[in-house]
């Protein structure tokens, strides 16, 4: 991989740096939300701040390859409708805030453009994972116990994983997505103090969570409040087929043209790399990546479903339970979201 991003996330390092910049902001202002039109203003000011300082300025030759997959899909379609984009480059590198042109009109958006009916506020709220929980408890909805923390309350998070949840546990970022830095099915302490070191090299707040363990992450898509889609993440497997090793099935898999390397965000999945948790899995089923399964057999290769690990998307959208389906218009409707990815376990 690039010696500029991060090898277990994918992502330029100076995103790091940025994220912990953007978080200690965020702790010396004021715990309030404001209206998107107030917090687009404020993005803009910035914005000239830095371009009148000549500490930055949109660029329209940007890698497209440092953004999420979402922001490349959306500049994809979005210039096959003559829409003009520029990113724009900081100190540190890009930080998400892009400039569209169209009909001699411009407009600014942070990763994704959000219309205004969208919703009374921005992301603030779904973003951090601290104040969604805090919602969702108000609202009565289920989800598993935890509590944030900052990087200088590494001893009280050790204990309030140890003493009051109790093992396996989870330890993420209080912010970010695609499971970055994130640790699962944690069983001793000194695998949760590895796992809060790992967060914090991605950003200075991180959650400390109950696991759930026999579970399926998946993920519910809710478009003006309801139901649309749902896909359930699993981790990296391949599919007997009689005659081919597991080796050579891998490599079959990693030539679909929807999987790139692990850094390449504007690829959807990402190419199946053996690890020791790979020859784990195996070895316990006394298998090797020599070994040839059964036709139809499904072996899996990782433990977690992490899409960076080489993990598959798979469309449950059918087998949605009713109930289920109420759920999740309520979530919705609870944060006025209009356009909603809700992330759920299910054994």
């Amino acid at each position: 991989m690039d010696k500029n991003f991060c090898p277990d996330c994918g992502t330029p390092n100076s995103r790091h740096t940025r994220k912990w910049l953007e978080e200690l902001i965020n702790y010396a202002v004021p715990d309030f939300s404001v209206p998107r039109k107030v917090d687009i203003w404020f993005d803009l000011l910035i914005e000239k701040f830095f371009s009148l300082c000549r500490l930055g300025s949109f660029r329209d030759d940007f890698p497209i390859r440092n953004f999420q997959l979402r922001t490349a899909c959306f500049m994809a379609e979005a210039k096959k409708r003559g829409i003009k984009f520029q990113a724009f480059r900081g100190p540190l590198g890009y930080n998400n805030f892009f400039k569209m042109e169209k009909d001699g009109k411009s407009f600014h958006f942070e990763g994704l453009p959000v219309a205004h009916f969208a919703g009374r506020y921005g992301t603030a709220v779904i973003d951090d994972k601290a104040k969604t929980k805090r919602q969702l408890e108000q609202g009565g909805f289920p989800l598993a116990p935890g509590r944030a923390f900052w990087f200088y309350q590494k001893n009280a998070a050790l204990d309030f994983g140890q003493n009051q949840l109790g093992y396996p546990l989870v330890v993420k970022p209080r912010r970010g997505s695609v499971s970055r830095h994130v640790t699962t099915n944690i069983q001793t302490a000194g695998q949760l103090a590895s796992a809060i070191d790992h967060a914090l090299a991605y950003a200075p707040t991180f959650i400390v969570e109950k696991f759930i363990p026999d579970a399926f992450v998946h993920r519910a898509t809710v478009i003006d409040f309801d139901f649309t889609a749902c896909v359930k993440q699993a981790p990296a497997n391949v599919r007997g087929d009689g005659v081919s090793t597991i080796h050579e099935l891998i490599e079959q898999k990693n030539r679909q043209p929807a999987r790139g390397e692990t850094h390449q965000t504007e690829y959807p999945l990402h190419k199946i790399t053996p690890d020791q948790t790979t020859h784990e899995l195996l070895g316990q089923n006394g298998q090797n990546l020599s070994s040839v399964p059964k036709k139809d057999q499904v072996v899996y290769l990782q433990r977690d479903p992490f899409l960076r690990l080489g993990g598959d998307l798979v469309e449950v959208t059918p087998q949605v339970h009713p109930e289920n389906l109420e759920l999740f218009r309520a979530v919705a409707k609870s944060f006025d979201a209009r356009v909603a990815g809700i992330d759920f376990l299910v054994r």
